[in-house]
């Protein structure tokens, strides 16, 4: 029992001593305060140790910080399981997003446009009412020229100036759809149950 509290003994003035070496030379160094914290702890735990072993509490302290590691290994595994179905949940909505992408271009096609560009916004939240459904279409498209239209007698222009009756209205500034597009729009609101206003598509040449 006397050699024990020797050597507990001679374990707190050897830390004291490394402690006081170490304060020293770290001076007014900005860090030298969380060296102290640590320190600190440091020697509460040697100031303890033979409470720890008179009371056997050795056991569950070693399952104390085994039950910590544990946490911290699944904490970890967990993040990389978020992270996997993060990618498989891209990878799924690209997929996704691909073949709504052909499903237009074949509407599309079936009236004689062509897709040109398309953007497509996928509720991605799973607490969502609307988890997985389209929220808004952003479309392209054109009208390839008939060869009867490129065959066809060339006129030359002739420019006619411009007469201004009166002051323009503001709203025949604004672009009005043509009958293809609301059409194309009909169609696409129907065919995913989505608002026509979440719907913008363009036709260049219709």
């Amino acid at each position: 029992m006397e050699a024990e509290v020797y050597s507990w003994i001679k374990n707190i003035v050897v830390y004291m001593i490394i402690n006081t070496i170490i304060m020293n030379l770290l001076g007014n160094k900005s860090y030298k305060k969380y060296v102290s914290i640590v320190s600190g702890m440091i020697l509460v735990l040697i100031v303890i140790s033979p409470l720890v072993k008179l009371m056997k509490l050795e056991d569950n302290l070693d399952y104390f910080l085994q039950s910590n590691d544990f946490a911290i290994e699944s904490s970890d595994f967990k993040n990389e399981l978020n992270q996997m179905e993060e990618e498989q949940s891209d990878a799924i909505f690209a997929e996704y997003k691909e073949k709504i992408k052909k499903q237009v271009e074949e509407l599309l096609l079936a009236e004689n446009v062509y897709l040109k560009s398309f953007q497509v916004e996928i509720d991605r939240k799973t607490d969502s009412s609307t988890f997985g459904e389209i929220l808004n279409m952003n479309i392209t498209a054109s009208i390839e020229q008939n060869k009867e239209k490129e065959d066809s007698l060339q006129i030359d222009q002739i420019d006619i100036d411009k007469i201004d009756i009166g002051e323009k209205d503001e709203d025949t500034s604004k672009d009005v759809p043509s009958p293809i597009e609301i059409n194309i729009k009909n169609k696409l609101s129907d065919f995913y149950n989505i608002e026509q206003s979440n719907i913008n598509i363009s036709i260049q040449g219709g």
